[in-house]
């Protein structure tokens, strides 16, 4: 009788961790955000269809209004563009930030750079 229920959990154990649910990562980043340093600011709008918008500006000019689609594996933070009003990044291009920190109001990511960036919610 033991093996019994020995067998049913670890099948139990195999069907959900087959189950997909939506990473809570994901959700926490849905919103606006923003990140300002001395010499540019970046804003984006996460969509919780995956949609994506936003604008960098640089000592005050806007440089870069884009959009596309985003999403969330593992702790990074996936882009692929869709368009940018200046041309700037070319449709198709893809970017990957790492995710080292969610919080309810911010974020911090690692960009391909090696450089950091807390984005804040809210405008």
């Amino acid at each position: 009788m033991r093996r019994i229920g020995e067998f049913l959990l670890v099948c139990l154990l195999g069907v959900t961790s087959c189950v997909s649910l939506e990473s809570p990562t994901k959700s926490a980043l849905v919103g606006d955000w923003h990140y300002r340093d001395e010499v540019q600011s970046c804003h984006y709008r996460f969509r919780s269809d995956g949609q994506f918008s936003g604008e960098v500006t640089n000592q005050g000019k806007l440089v870069s209004k884009f959009t596309g689609k985003w999403s969330v594996q593992g702790m990074d933070l996936l882009y692929v563009y869709a368009s940018d009003a200046f041309g700037h990044i070319p449709a198709g291009a893809t970017d990957r930030d790492r995710l080292l920190e969610v919080q309810k109001d911010s974020f911090l990511i690692q960009a391909a750079d090696g450089s950091r960036r807390r984005y804040e919610r809210g405008l």
